[in-house]
């Protein structure tokens, strides 16, 4: 597998983590933001980068006792992530288990610059990101290297 150009990972819920990864500009940007600004960012990167984006997501499965609320907001913004996607030929990743962004942790994202004080799902969608990279062998150039200095 090969680095798309572009790579956003989204934790949805009520207030919803994006993480965005630009190839060529080596840029990462992460964000939290509430249901129609987070739906509204995710339109527009989809549009921006078509076919050349790759889309992926926390998934989210409801199990009894699980708080109403939480269930919906989560399953509206992936529904509303999914249909962005594929309106826009955006690759859809497999959704990532809760459990899968573990191996990025808080020392790795903070090494990188990518860990956001005091926000839970930007962190939780920067963890997915970075996650993904490492686990797919996507991990940019620059990314390998300060990953491999801190193994050292």
């Amino acid at each position: 597998m090969t680095l798309p150009p572009a790579v956003l990972w989204i934790d949805p819920g009520k207030a919803t983590g994006l993480a965005l990864y630009i190839r060529h500009m080596r840029q990462f940007t992460v964000r939290e933001e509430a249901f129609i600004s987070a739906g509204n960012l995710i339109e527009s990167v989809c549009r921006a980068w078509g076919p050349q984006l790759w889309v992926g997501w926390e998934q989210f499965t409801i199990f009894p006792g699980t708080p109403a609320a939480d269930a919906h907001h989560a399953i509206e913004m992936i529904g509303v992530s999914r249909r962005l996607a594929m309106q826009n030929r955006c690759l859809i990743l497999p959704a990532a288990a809760p459990s899968d962004r573990n191996v990025a942790t808080m020392r790795l994202l903070k090494e990188l610059g990518w860990w956001v004080p005091n926000r839970d799902d930007a962190q939780s969608a920067a963890q997915h990101c970075l996650s993904w990279m490492m686990r797919s062998g996507n991990l940019p150039d620059d990314v390998a290297v300060r990953l491999a200095a801190l193994r050292d």
